[in-house]
């Protein structure tokens, strides 16, 4: 049946065959009652990059709850003499975040004595990149460090300008161990190049190159090393500013917290808006953080990468029980390792969107064709959020998975995973939103 169909849509004016050399894997499902409309190679696997993030969120969602809110702690032990920062792997700590809590604990401990610094991050196991992450991927913006303490995406801001006739750089957020070297000139072509390292000494390194125009400025993006420690700095710069006298700064894992006071609690968003953050946008560091936290709840510390996709594996298995061999690697599908069929991702959809716990938080967090997130601009021959899913991207792989509600009002479960030539990415792209729109008309 699927053969005769798929002919018919590739063979209309409006939509090109599937080009040669590309393998697809496609399952179209009615949502209401799971029967299958369309199928082409459903329980074969192919690398499903972000659309993996389906699964971390169900996971989470699972596991954790909607509601759930990460709780990172500033104790003291005011007989020691210690100050701690006890990380809980929340994402998307800040610079300000920090500022405030280094008011309250200067509010809290006298200024008397001096204080030694700790900072623990024993919550998850330290593997800052994961198996199946491209060396070549570390110094770009999608790539940062998974840490148990960040400071937003662990993405540096680096500002230059020549706007004086003199080249100048600024840097946020604050790193105190930054290493950054500049050697960029003024000239008539524009051509900045950076090299990000510190991966092996856990401290950022950064150095700029090239040239910039006169009168410009240009913003690069660009992850960083030792997340904990510059987290840490930053807390400590700021209690001094607020009148405490800090010795030192170092790692440590603390205390019970029961045997210590607490000075300062730093409350995280609830993790329906950490999701959707994650999806919106495929922020791959969250994906990573939720995984190792749904480790952490369930199995206690430290939470780990493996110990995460054993559970991601599970749920997986328990939804489709007869499709074997599947492989997950990390929680965000950035690993070139990870191998799932359509019929996983058009499951996991099925029954997140479904749950009387959190459906509608699971559908709010992914992107909406022609509105938000990575298909703000895809899609947009339909009425706005006629689907809303999710997209991955690989150099060779490009995938989609997600639901649409089509002219008839019937509401599909859409899953498309093709391998294709690198750098046919764009075409890729193209075929799918083709597909989909053919789709919305004929169901």
């Amino acid at each position: 049946m699927f053969a005769f169909l798929l002919a018919v849509f590739l063979g209309s004016p409006d939509l090109p065959g599937l080009p040669a050399g590309w393998r697809a894997g496609l399952l179209v499902m009615d949502a209401s009652d799971g029967s299958v409309l369309l199928e082409e190679n459903s329980t074969e696997h192919f690398r499903p990059a972000s659309t993996v993030k389906l699964v971390t969120s169900l996971l989470a969602f699972d596991r954790l709850g909607p509601s759930y809110v990460y709780t990172t702690a500033i104790l003291a032990d005011t007989i020691a003499g210690y100050i701690y920062l006890t990380g809980s792997g929340a994402p998307l700590l800040s610079a300000e975040d920090i500022v405030r809590a280094s008011i309250e604990t200067a509010a809290h401990l006298g200024r008397e004595r001096a204080w030694h610094l700790r900072y623990d991050v024993s919550c998850f196991t330290p593997e800052p990149h994961l198996p199946g992450w491209d060396t070549d991927d570390w110094g770009r913006t999608y790539c940062p460090p998974v840490e148990a303490l960040c400071i937003g995406d662990n993405i540096l801001e680096i500002v230059v300008s020549s706007v004086d006739g003199v080249v100048r750089t600024w840097t946020y957020p604050p790193l105190s161990d930054l290493i950054l070297s500049v050697d960029i000139t003024i000239g008539p072509i524009e051509a900045l190049r950076s090299v990000v390292g510190g991966w092996e000494s856990g401290r950022p390194e950064v150095s700029l190159e090239g040239s910039i125009n006169p009168g410009k400025v240009a913003i690069l993006y660009k992850p960083f090393a030792g997340a904990p420690l510059e987290l840490a700095s930053w807390l400590g710069s700021n209690l001094s500013e607020n009148g405490l006298s800090i010795l030192s700064v170092s790692p440590g894992e603390s205390p019970p917290e029961s045997l210590m006071l607490t000075t300062a609690v730093m409350y995280s968003q609830p993790l329906s808006q950490i999701v959707s953050s994650m999806n919106k946008w495929s922020r791959n560091m969250i994906a990573e953080q939720l995984l190792r936290t749904v480790s952490l709840e369930t199995g206690g510390p430290p939470g780990s990468t493996g110990s995460g996709c054993d559970l991601s594996g599970e749920m997986l298995a328990d939804l489709v029980p007869d499709v074997p061999g599947m492989q997950l690697a990390d929680g965000s599908g950035l690993s070139r390792l990870n191998r799932l069929a359509p019929v996983h991702l058009a499951a996991v959809i099925l029954a997140g969107s479904s749950s009387l716990e959190y459906g509608p938080e699971f559908l709010a967090s992914l992107p909406v064709n022609g509105v938000d997130g990575t298909l703000a601009q895809r899609m947009g021959n339909l009425p706005r959020g006629a689907f809303r899913g999710k997209t991955g991207t690989l150099n060779d792989t490009c995938t989609i998975a997600g639901l649409l509600h089509t002219a008839s009002g019937r509401v599909l479960v859409v899953v498309i995973m093709l391998e294709i030539g690198e750098g046919q990415v764009f075409r890729a792209r193209s075929w799918q939103d083709e597909t989909i729109s053919e789709l919305y008309e004929a169901y």
